[in-house]
């Protein structure tokens, strides 16, 4: 089934809307014409109720009226409407005066069931009629008077008034609809034309933007949250542009450094001992491709959701000791003193899985960048809402102005040596974020540069 156009369906739903609230109000208004037509006609049966009492006379032991003209001043005894008089309730009329004389008439108005009051009676024409009906002494003697006028003039003023309502109701839902047609379409104007410019926005065309008549309305402020989206993934493009162009570069060095040892390596016949070094230098490189895929599965394993955060409360003292430990090797390599003053318990909220790699990746770096014979310190702080851990190199530090591009995937600091695969930073930025903790970035009183990785509290 076709679902019509929104401006389709906004101009029924104005016209449904005009049609249920002119209805009702017709409605009413009928009604309490009606009534007041009804009203006014039994008013009149009771000014001929009067009137006939007042004008039937005994005359000889039987009934007559005063006047023997059939116009008078108090009564029209015409088509409209005539009176009866009965002795008994359900015995033949003892006067008639008016178009009830016919004796079709008479049978539909029975008798025998008089009562006082109001009454709605249909003729075997199909006329309808009202009758005010009462008794009243006239002579000594107590008669059943009926007066009766026809409502027929009533029901075919309200028939008249029931097409004109309804055909000023269907006027008004059709000038509904084209009036909401019209305005819908004004209003959805802005709507078409982001639509147009959406449909040419593509993965190459990021750059383009919806338009924005007015960015108050709700129009506006979805044009507005659109264009935010479209910069979110135009950033994101670029970023995964360059993070593909440099996952290229960097897998690249190593195996080009592999086929050239290796073609190196079979261009003449060698020694055992020269075909080991060769081969060496081969594994090497083949070791340091797989740590750099083997990081980026990580991130990607990260991002992904696949492996999600867990909160739990860790001891950082102990993680401190337990990290410096795995790492001293790699310290007393290069004969640098690596000094972990963390003695108390420190107790955080993170994740101890996330918390422990970006820590061994803070100080991997500050080893890798602080001289030989040099010296990396390592403290813990708390205060009533946080936990602190502090590294400290005396390495050429970070300038200020490098610090917010250092998280950046494969970013390395100009002049400085290509050490690492330049993902260590941005690991443990994601890795502090996704364990509830940031990091920050100073430098340190040596000159060097300072790391503050930061949790909660336990």
């Amino acid at each position: 089934m076709r679902v019509p156009a929104l401006r389709t369906r906004l101009s029924l739903w104005f016209a449904a809307s005009i049609l249920l609230i002119v209805t009702p109000v017709l409605v009413s208004l009928l009604t309490i014409q009606w009534r007041s037509m009804r009203q006014a006609l039994d008013h009149h049966l009771e000014e001929d109720l009067e009137v006939a009492a007042d004008m039937l006379v005994r005359r000889g032991g039987v009934l007559a009226w005063r006047s023997d003209a059939d116009r008078d001043l108090g009564y029209n005894a015409g088509p409209r409407r005539w009176v009866e008089a009965y002795a008994t309730a359900g015995g033949p009329p003892a006067f008639v005066r008016g178009f009830a004389a016919r004796q079709d008439i008479r049978a539909a108005l029975d008798s025998a069931a008089l009562r006082e009051g109001y009454r709605t009676l249909r003729t075997p024409a199909g006329a309808h009629v009202r009758s005010l009906t009462a008794q009243r002494t006239i002579g000594g003697e107590l008669y059943w008077i009926r007066v009766v006028r026809t409502e027929d003039d009533l029901r075919q003023d309200l028939q008249r008034l029931v097409l004109l309502f309804s055909f000023f109701a269907i006027v008004a839902t059709l000038l509904a609809a084209v009036a909401g047609h019209v305005i819908s379409g004004r209003a959805l104007l802005p709507l078409k034309r982001m639509a147009e410019r959406a449909r040419i926005i593509s993965a190459d065309r990021l750059s383009e933007r919806l338009p924005v008549d007015n960015s108050q309305d709700e129009l506006g402020q979805l044009a507005v949250v659109f264009n935010d989206t479209f910069s979110r993934l135009d950033e994101s493009f670029r970023r995964l542009k360059q993070f593909t162009a440099d996952a290229s570069h960097e897998l690249r060095t190593p195996l080009t450094a592999i086929r050239s040892v290796g073609e190196v390596g079979l261009r003449q016949a060698r020694s055992p001992e020269a075909y080991r070094e060769v081969i060496g230098s081969m594994l090497e490189e083949t070791d340091h491709l797989s740590r750099l895929v083997d990081t980026l599965l990580t991130l990607s394993r990260w991002e992904s959701g696949r492996v999600g955060p867990v909160s739990a409360t860790v001891d950082l003292a102990q993680m401190v000791t337990d990290v410096a430990g795995q790492l001293s090797v790699l310290a007393e390599d290069r004969r640098i003193d690596l000094d972990a003053r963390v003695c108390d318990s420190i107790l955080a909220r993170t994740d101890p899985v996330l918390a422990r790699q970006a820590l061994a990746n803070v100080i991997d770096n500050a080893i890798k960048f602080t001289p030989d014979g040099s010296r990396v310190r390592l403290n813990a702080a708390c205060t009533e809402v946080e936990c602190r851990i502090i590294v400290d190199d005396e390495g050429p530090g970070i300038p200020v102005h490098e610090r917010a591009r250092v998280f950046e995937r494969f970013y390395r600091i100009e002049g400085r040596e290509r050490t690492g695969s330049g993902l260590g930073l941005a690991i443990v930025q994601w890795a502090m974020t996704a364990s509830q903790g940031r990091i920050e970035i100073d430098e340190s009183p040596s000159g060097g540069a300072r790391v503050v990785l930061v949790w909660p509290r336990s």
